[in-house]
């Protein structure tokens, strides 16, 4: 007896002793299938902001898979798959001997194969290492899900065959089947829709509601009944699984296609964000892909209204021969990109809608000029500044003239004036004061690689924009003058943090006086009359810029919280035809910072600074009472004041222009005072001829008689009367506008005008 009872612990023991070291060779033995099934790629799910799907974009393999965690994936959905196909899998160990015993007797009844007895866990075995068919395949299969159970939970098993099982379509998982079908997250899905799915893995070609509706309602119907699923509700969601989505290429919850450019751009950064995710949000970063929803900051109500307005304004224009637009909209405190319109239309191939209008380059016309005459500012210049808009030639050899907008001069201009007006003559002569090389560094500073790209090709039209630049670039640097002076990186991905504040890219003080400036109605009024495309009822700032002949047409928009950028034009490099203004796109950029603001009235403000008055920490700062036309400080005999925000080591003298007598302008606005028939004269002194420069070519017209042409000659400072001499022979004598028209002969010429006090002479040649 005690022999018989210890043989039996022996051999107790020995079993004992060979499960726990099956268990462990189960347990612990490589099992490399099961690690790259788990580390796979899963589809890039893009949302927006407020969770809103924006696009999903395929495995590298081509499948639609997305990951949802179990604890998203409802309890009863969760039921309904389970007694789908294995009612006992809580109750076995991956193999299931009351189905093995089952599934032979129905075999052999059947005198062929019916039933395969296969678990949820030997499925997911076969998923994660596909076996041969047969005895040999099932004995394997049926070891892996040993090894399985003896490694994962239930749950987790649960897990990995709900994100894997294959539907067709090339769709596997039950998240990317739900939205596909139902247009949902699996974590939407009820009995009823679950139902309507849990069959189709079975026969997927047959039990696809989008197949076979009928086939799939009855395969529906009797797992409803298993399961105590109401039977009208598993038929609207077999009815609903089956709709198409919409005609055309409008965007559908089952097949998402939203902001194409936008998520493009997003999917193509992700790669460089990949551990930021993963730290910030604990999300799955698998070798080929983030399983998780990637949340990125664009407003996607803020997009459809925006891809809204330039489709109407656009429409308006088809005769103009402007086919094409693109907006960008930047949250100034973070640099979160909330709206990014590439083109009209992704799908409008007859206009290239596939090309990224916000990353093109194109002239950008007068948008330049802010960052321009801030750095004039950051140059010892003042907002009071006065700069002449008088006809100027700039340049020699290659001689520039540049001319307003409205063809008019308007004489000596203040910078506020110069700028807000957006006057060409003022521009161009302060970048050649300030030198083209030093705008094209401040230009760089900005985030304008596209400058750094072509240095030292612009010449001083760089002032109005002779340049290729991006929207991108240009609204992103428009935003600094919301920030004090400082650069922001753009941002796509919600959980992405990283910041380039560091960037100073001008002072506070420039950035404070071109946005002051920017938001002057009555400064624009010089050359924009009233303007009412750039009137919001909220303190906002505009520019606008014209290029190509109005082949670009652009609006650059901002209030505290928000920058628009907005690009309208066409990539064909078409003609326009006709003229738009650049009051288009300036209706929109408005109407998009309406809407912001009436959307987010009490928005958070934190790191956005106060605008309107005074900055902090610009240094030391007077409100200056000026004269209206000199810029100096007001006296007594100045006809209208203003008042403007110097530092106070750049407070100007007193007025010198304004005397009881009459208004005395510089020698320079001789001509134009003259020929306009404008009160006031110019001050005599040390006479200079303005026009021409010296070395300008001039060509004869052969079409017109000699007598019919002539070379204008312009001086200031001259007295009345002074001699024009041309090659030392007396040629006359100056008018009252200091202006002399001097004969037309090829050769180079020498003009020589003097009076009693002072001579000075300019040579050109005439071809």
């Amino acid at each position: 007896m005690k022999k018989t009872v210890k043989t039996f612990a022996t051999l107790l023991a020995m079993f004992a002793l060979f499960f726990f070291a099956a268990y462990l060779a189960l347990r612990f033995l490589p099992y490399p299938a099961l690690r790259a099934f788990v580390e796979r790629d899963y589809s890039l799910v893009l949302t927006d902001k407020n969770g809103v799907t924006l696009r999903v974009f395929p495995a590298r393999d081509g499948v639609r898979r997305e990951w949802t965690d179990i604890e998203d994936i409802p309890r009863d959905v969760r039921n309904v798959f389970i007694k789908a196909e294995d009612k006992r899998f809580y109750y076995h160990s991956g193999v299931d001997p009351v189905a093995v015993i089952a599934s032979a007797i129905r075999n052999a009844s059947a005198k062929r194969v019916v039933s395969g007895a296969s678990t949820i866990t030997m499925q997911l075995a076969r998923l994660i290492k596909p076996r041969a068919r047969g005895l040999g395949g099932k004995m394997a299969e049926a070891a892996d899900a040993l090894r399985l159970e003896a490694r994962l939970s239930k749950d987790a098993i649960l897990e990995l065959w709900l994100n894997a099982i294959p539907f067709g379509s090339n769709i596997e998982g039950i998240g990317a089947f739900s939205r596909a079908r139902f247009g949902v997250a699996a974590a939407a899905l009820d009995e009823a829709r679950a139902a309507a799915l849990a069959v189709v893995p079975r026969r997927p070609g047959l039990y696809d509601p989008t197949c076979n509706a009928e086939a799939a309602l009855a395969a529906a119907r009797r797992l409803a009944v298993r399961c105590n699923v109401d039977a009208e509700a598993v038929a609207a969601a077999v009815a609903e699984a089956a709709a198409p989505p919409p005609d055309g290429p409008a965007a559908d919850a089952k097949t998402p296609f939203y902001a194409p450019h936008f998520t493009e751009r997003a999917r193509s950064l992700l790669s460089n964000y990949a551990e930021t995710l993963e730290g910030a949000s604990g999300g799955r970063a698998s070798s080929g892909g983030v399983q998780r929803p990637v949340k990125t900051t664009l407003d996607l109500d803020l997009q459809l209204y925006a891809e809204e307005r330039l489709g109407a304004e656009l429409a308006k224009l088809a005769l103009n021969r402007v086919s094409n637009g693109s907006i960008l909209v930047i949250e100034n405190a973070t640099g979160a990109v909330l709206c990014y319109v590439g083109s009209v239309s992704w799908f409008d191939d007859a206009v290239s809608g596939k090309i990224d209008g916000v990353r093109t380059r194109n002239q950008p016309g007068s948008c330049l000029k802010p960052f321009l005459y801030a750095l004039a500012l950051d140059s010892g210049f003042g907002p009071n500044a006065i700069l002449p808009d008088i006809p100027s030639v700039f340049g020699a050899g290659e001689a520039y003239i540049p001319a307003n907008f409205n063809r008019r001069f308007n004489g000596p201009v203040r910078m506020r004036v110069a700028l807000a007006s957006s006057l060409n003559v003022p521009a161009v002569w302060t970048l050649e004061r300030i030198g083209v090389g030093r705008f094209e560094d401040s230009l760089e500073s900005l985030g304008f690689t596209s400058i750094a790209e072509k240095r030292g090709a612009y010449g001083t039209g760089l002032a109005l924009g002779n340049a290729e630049v991006s929207l991108e670039e240009l609204a992103r640097a428009f935003s600094v003058f919301q920030r004090e002076g400082k650069l922001v990186g753009l941002r796509f991905i919600e959980e992405e943090r990283e910041s380039v504040d560091s960037v100073q890219a001008m002072s506070p003080y420039a950035a404070f006086v071109i946005r002051d400036i920017l938001s002057d109605k009555a400064s624009r009024w010089t050359g924009f009359g009233a303007a009412p495309a750039f009137s919001t009822p909220f303190r906002s700032m505009f520019k606008t810029g014209t290029a190509n002949q109005y082949q670009n047409i652009w609006a650059l928009g901002a209030t505290r919280r928000w920058t628009v950028g907005v690009w309208m034009g066409n990539f064909s490099g078409a003609t326009v035809v006709g003229k738009t203004g650049s009051s288009i796109p300036a209706r929109i950029a408005a109407d998009i910072l309406s809407a912001l603001e009436a959307a987010h009235p009490d928005a958070d403000l934190s790191g956005v600074p106060a605008s309107g008055g005074a900055p902090e920490d610009v240094g030391e700062m007077v409100d200056v009472e000026l004269c209206a036309l000199s810029g100096m400080r007001a006296a007594r005999f100045c006809a209208g004041t203003l008042r403007e925000w110097l530092l106070r080591d750049r407070t100007p003298d007193v007025c010198e222009w304004h005397r009881a007598d009459g208004v005395v302008y510089p020698g320079e606005y001789q001509s134009w005072l003259a020929e306009r028939r404008r009160a006031g004269r110019a001050r005599r002194g040390d006479g200079t001829i303005r026009l021409p420069l010296s070395g300008t070519v001039f060509y004869v017209d052969p079409s017109l008689p000699a007598d019919a042409q002539a070379i204008r000659i312009e001086t200031s400072g001259f007295g009345d009367g002074a001699l024009v001499f041309v090659d030392d022979v007396l040629a006359g004598s100056l008018d009252s506008a200091g202006v002399f028209m001097a004969p037309v002969s090829r050769g180079k010429r020498m003009v020589f005008v003097e009076d009693d006090a002072s001579g000075a002479h300019v040579e050109f040649e005439v071809r």
